[in-house]
């Protein structure tokens, strides 16, 4: 007869328990610990921005001054101030200055009133200084009514006491920097510094040098941080707008993350449902420091760290933060990578799992076995002590020998 198949019993109420305790356990442990870790990654990550925002700050902040020292060292020179003082000996005529100041800007070139402005010894000097050293694209000097008694090179104007530049430096007697601007005749950008000369052993203004300085060497220090394919920094304003990327900046251009930035400064201008901080501009704060992460012109999302210079406290046109970022895909791409890993032996785990559950409940649902005594047959057993109350003699041994 052959023999019957029978199915596995299985205790499912055993099979329910462990399935409902041990792999939802196993689950949530697993992405507790993955968001842990990449949460802790992404601080980690952030804090690791900011220093490098900070100290791209600080080269920016020791550029900008050590160029101003230079300027305020040329401005003190005797020649200079003499040349300055000569100037402004002269008396002033409204009428001569609009004249030659027409004609300068009509021929772009000294007029017969001005022969000689550029060839006299501070002018050759000054055009012997931006030919030896690259970082002065222009030099000008004024006396104090703002007429233009040395260049380095042919100006786009005579009469300077209109300029921005030139009230700022004779007014204050303080120095002026600008922002960063295109030059377009030396296809560089660049900034303007301008600084008051004042009378030996005086605080009396003679007149006011300024500095067009060619700004590569600061800009280098922003375009040569780059973090493996997608993470770099840019020189930004506090409105967002950038000042400098190495991708080129257009005028206007916007910081991609404007908003989530002014908003970390406490500036209107953050959208209402994303704004979290109470109105305060914390963009004077030298201490000030903050990541957060923004999504890009892309529709991606970058990790960004933000760090102010220190120009704005002496230099209220450049409010001026360094901005790092990274793209979050190669950011954590290592942890994703774990993570998919940490998956594939969650999956084994569960496999097992549910395995020996399965097991178990089998092993708790099998039937006992019945054992049919009827089947097993006994000898019959004769004692010793009934075989000699019989008088049966049992057979002696035999000693050897």
């Amino acid at each position: 007869m052959a023999p019957r198949f029978s199915h596995p019993h299985i205790n499912y109420r055993v099979l329910t328990v462990l399935m409902l305790v041990a792999l939802p356990l196993l689950a949530i442990g697993g992405l507790v610990a993955l968001g842990v870790g990449q949460a802790q990654l992404r601080e980690t990550s952030g804090l690791h921005l900011e220093q490098l925002a900070e100290r791209t700050a600080a080269a920016v902040d020791a550029y900008v001054f050590r160029r101003v020292i230079d300027v305020s060292l040329l401005a003190r020179i005797p020649q200079v101030r003499e040349t300055a003082a000569a100037g402004s000996r002269e008396p002033l005529d409204a009428e001569r200055i609009r004249q030659i100041d027409q004609q300068w800007q009509r021929e772009q070139k000294p007029p017969p009133a001005a022969a000689g402005l550029l060839e006299n010894a501070t002018s050759r000097f000054f055009r012997d200084l931006a030919e030896r050293d690259q970082i002065y694209s222009e030099l000008l000097l004024t006396d104090r009514e703002g007429r233009l008694v040395a260049a380095s090179d042919v100006a786009t104007d005579y009469f300077q006491a209109d300029e921005d530049w030139w009230r700022q430096a004779f007014n204050t007697r303080r120095t002026s920097v600008s922002d960063v601007r295109w030059d377009e005749s030396t296809r560089t950008y660049a900034i303007e510094i301008s600084v008051p000369v004042l009378a030996a052993g005086s605080d009396e203004v003679m007149g006011v040098l300024k500095a067009a300085t060619n700004s590569r060497e600061m800009l280098a220090a922003v375009s040569g941080l780059q973090l493996g394919g997608t993470g770099e920094a840019v020189l930004v304003r506090k409105d967002g707008s950038l000042v400098y990327s190495r991708r080129g900046v257009q005028a206007g251009t916007q910081f991609f993350a404007a908003d989530l930035l002014r908003e970390s400064l406490g500036l209107a201008g953050a959208p209402a449902e994303q704004r979290t901080r109470a109105a305060t501009d914390r963009a004077g704060d030298p201490q000030f420091r903050v990541h957060f992460s923004a999504r890009t012109a892309d529709r991606g999302r970058a990790l960004v760290a933000v760090a102010p210079t220190q120009l704005g406290m002496s230099y209220s046109d450049l409010q001026w933060l360094v901005a790092v970022y990274q793209a979050e895909d190669e950011l954590f791409a290592p942890v994703r990578a774990q993570m998919w890993y940490f998956l594939l032996l969650l999956a084994t785990v569960a496999v097992a799992v549910l395995a020996f559950a399965l097991w178990f409940s089998m092993r708790l649902a099998a039937p006992p076995f019945e054992i049919d005594m009827e089947l097993v047959k006994h000898a019959k057993v004769h004692r010793i002590d009934e075989e000699e109350e019989q008088g049966e003699e049992l057979p002696q041994p035999t000693l050897p020998g």
